[in-house]
């Protein structure tokens, strides 16, 4: 994928447009690169047809030659963002949507949406050239920004059924669908006959609130239990703020167990927990309280030793499996596996 010198070159080369493809000069390759060609045509026929209803609100994220946009608004979906970061195709595609009423134009990345209101039955990133945020944020991103069961489409690198790249982050439940026949004349990016589409399904982000039964939760600095042997009026280790740390205990009124699926977890099991539940984080410098679902790659968590963790990785288990959580019922912020998370009281 891009780096952000290539990414940075880009955003600010002058492109070249013709009728059949859009290319750049790239100063760190010293060669003319293509950003969308006219081929493509029929793999993205295919994707909107596997992706898109009439009345779906769909998130497209960049706008290429603008083949891709045409064949959603043949859907007529209810509403369509597309966001584009390239100066000269954020014209291209405002000179588009004249007219459309239910198109909107993001002159930013995809990333800028995280914290908008609204979600999407269908989800494109095939035109969103040198994006840096791809891997692995775009699959955090879709997590929580997904109507349930949303479908969501990429641009297939290898175009196999290997699909290296997201498949590493979602490596199951993803469908492919064929593509033969095509035809692309000599370029730099993809020379094959055929193409396998990637299409992933996601369910709606849990509605249980805990953490995995098992996990260790903290009545000292030095001393945990297992959180479901937690009872009533347990003595807990608490940190009101993480940026004037004073940890105290105090008394839980009681812990709650339920069943349910889909379950997050930060850094191969440092923290298991569901959507829902709120951790506290530091992002941009400040500690804030987030779900479990809208945190990213790059936050960091804040350990009962009083140091920091960064978020390197997240996965999400969206099978049928069934887990047990536990969550404690307390009007403060306890830490389980050495990190700190957000307490409450209501059921």
């Amino acid at each position: 994928m891009a780096n952000s010198l290539r990414r940075a070159d880009y955003l600010a080369a002058n492109l070249t447009f013709a009728d059949d493809k859009i290319t750049w000069y790239c100063n760190i390759t010293k060669d003319t690169r293509e950003v969308a060609m006219s081929w493509e045509e029929p793999i993205f026929t295919k994707a909107v047809d596997l992706c898109v209803n009439e009345g779906d609100d769909v998130l497209e994220c960049g706008f290429g030659m603008g083949i891709l946009a045409d064949k959603i608004q043949a859907k007529n979906p209810g509403s369509h963002i597309i966001t584009e970061t390239h100066p000269e195709l954020i014209e291209k595609a405002k000179a588009w949507a004249v007219g459309k009423s239910n198109v909107t134009i993001v002159e930013d990345s995809w990333m800028t949406l995280l914290e908008a209101e609204g979600r999407y039955n269908a989800m494109f990133q095939m035109n969103a050239y040198a994006d840096d945020d791809l891997h692995p944020n775009f699959v955090y991103f879709a997590r929580n920004k997904a109507k349930n069961n949303c479908k969501i489409s990429w641009w297939n690198w290898t175009g196999d059924t290997t699909d290296e790249f997201m498949r590493f982050y979602w490596p199951d439940g993803i469908t492919f669908t064929e593509i033969t026949g095509l035809n692309p004349p000599e370029n730099t990016y993809y020379n094959r006959t055929n193409h396998f589409i990637p299409v992933k399904t996601l369910s709606p982000n849990p509605t249980g609130y805990g953490v995995v039964k098992g996990t260790k939760i903290h009545t000292s600095t030095s001393e945990t239990i297992n959180i479901d042997d937690v009872g009533t009026n347990y003595n807990i280790l608490t940190c009101a703020d993480p940026a004037s740390p004073s940890l105290i205990t105090k008394q839980n009124s009681t812990c709650l167990n339920v069943k349910c699926k889909g379950i997050y977890t930060i850094n191969d099991g440092l923290l298991v927990a569901t959507g829902t539940h709120p951790i506290i984080i530091k992002r941009s410098g400040s500690w804030i309280e987030k779900n479990m679902n809208e945190l990213v790659v790059g936050d960091k968590l804040y350990k009962v030793d009083n140091t920091e963790v960064e978020i390197t990785k997240i996965d999400f288990d969206s099978s049928e499996t069934i887990y047990e959580i536990t969550r404690v019922v307390i009007g403060y912020n306890y830490f389980v596996n050495d990190i700190l998370v957000k307490g409450g009281t209501d059921a």
